[in-house]
């Protein structure tokens, strides 16, 4: 077994080194003035990173409990809601839409595919008005990034709500949710907010917040106007995850000290690296070869290759993590993940690992020039 250990996946992602020692501080009392000095900041630089001046919630639950929040505030049963999906996350949303009571509309296209604004606008007029629209700004499962800005344009031409799952996204690739009038934006803390799983939060507008005083469906932990009530006074509905506000507040000073447009500048040169050498290598891509796809890279397994086999191989020999496919990609791609904190070096260590790991697979792989590519195209995105 390797002594070092490399995690590229998605989600979790690596915790710095300052985050873990936050986290590990002694234990502090939620009421205390401690932790609400920490917890008023935190919420402060959510704010920053969402890039919204608006109430940013924040609850303890994965992601995925951002994502039941904003179905759960904003529907009535046989209201109708409109899921624009093309991979795993997509049919979450439509999944958690159609168990809520809604009247599911689904705009759903094969999974790797990128979503269409003028598809949007003739799937709304089709369906004769919708209350909310729900996307997917990074699709994880396929390393799609959609342009939400245009998405969202056109729904709130219709007059829906906007909700987006921003769980990849957020801090990785561009997302202005106050200039982009997005109405709902989720996510959660284990991804390039650089801190361990076990925080979500919904960035919330005052006209959802208004909708939500409509909707009937039931919450508790989740609701929204109990946690906006709370945090107004710097309090928690209920008792929070205290370490993990702590090492998310100093995750947050990490990423704003950085800059937010340096921190996506970053995600963008290391995505571009990561597509040279995967292309180098001889390898199919299967996310889209362009600089928006600067959260995941997912990768065709080659033929002949047994997908679990490799990835064990890479996990158990040269201590490097990646992750297969979801759903129907099952045994059909990998994916290197860089979003967080990473630097060009982790993905060339991924990148050689992964021709080795190849090699040992009797993959016809290009051999000794994945490094070199990757890291010439990461000089070229320095000068562009």
């Amino acid at each position: 077994m390797p002594e070092k250990r490399y995690l590229l996946t998605p989600g979790p992602t690596p915790v710095p080194p300052e985050v873990l020692a936050a986290i590990a501080q002694p234990m502090i009392h939620h009421r205390g003035p401690d932790f609400t000095r920490v917890y008023g900041e935190c919420l402060e630089r959510l704010r920053a990173v969402v890039r919204a001046e608006r109430d940013v919630l924040l609850f303890t639950g994965s992601g995925t409990g951002a994502f039941e929040s904003a179905v759960a505030n904003l529907t009535s049963p046989g209201d109708r809601a409109l899921v624009v999906s093309a991979g795993y996350f997509g049919e979450r949303w439509a999944s958690m839409v159609e168990a809520y009571g809604a009247h599911l509309i689904q705009l759903r296209y094969p999974w790797g595919e990128t979503p269409e604004p003028d598809e949007l606008r003739d799937a709304l007029e089709a369906a004769g008005g919708v209350d909310v629209v729900y996307l997917t700004h990074s699709e994880t499962s396929t390393g799609v990034v959609a342009d939400v800005h245009a998405l969202a344009e056109v729904a709130k031409e219709s007059g829906a709500l906007v909700v987006v799952d921003a769980v990849s996204s957020l801090a990785a690739v561009p997302l202005e949710t106050d200039a982009w009038d997005i109405d709902v934006v989720v996510s959660g803390s284990q991804k390039a907010l650089m801190t361990p799983p076990g925080l979500s939060l919904a960035s919330v507008s005052d006209a959802a917040l208004a909708a939500a005083t409509h909707a009937i469906s039931p919450r508790f932990v989740f609701d929204w106007e109990r946690t906006r009530a709370a945090q107004a006074k710097l309090d928690a509905p209920f008792t929070p995850a205290i370490s993990l506000v702590l090492g998310l507040n100093v995750a947050l000073g990490l990423i704003l000290e950085e800059g937010l447009e340096a921190a996506w500048e970053r995600h963008t040169r290391l995505g571009r690296a990561c597509r040279a050498g995967v292309k180098a290598m001889g390898l199919e891509l299967f996310s889209p070869d362009e600089d928006r796809s600067a959260v995941v890279t997912a990768v065709k397994v080659p033929e002949g290759v047994d997908a679990g086999e490799f990835l064990l191989t890479l996990r158990d020999r040269f201590g490097v993590q990646l992750v297969g496919g979801q759903g129907e990609l099952k045994g059909k791609i990998f994916r290197i993940g860089h979003i967080g904190w990473f630097d060009v070096f982790d993905i060339t260590t991924a990148l050689a690992a992964i021709e080795l790991a190849l090699v040992e697979s009797g993959a016809d792989v290009e051999r000794g020039v994945t490094v070199g590519r990757a890291l010439e195209a990461y000089a070229e995105g320095a000068r562009v």
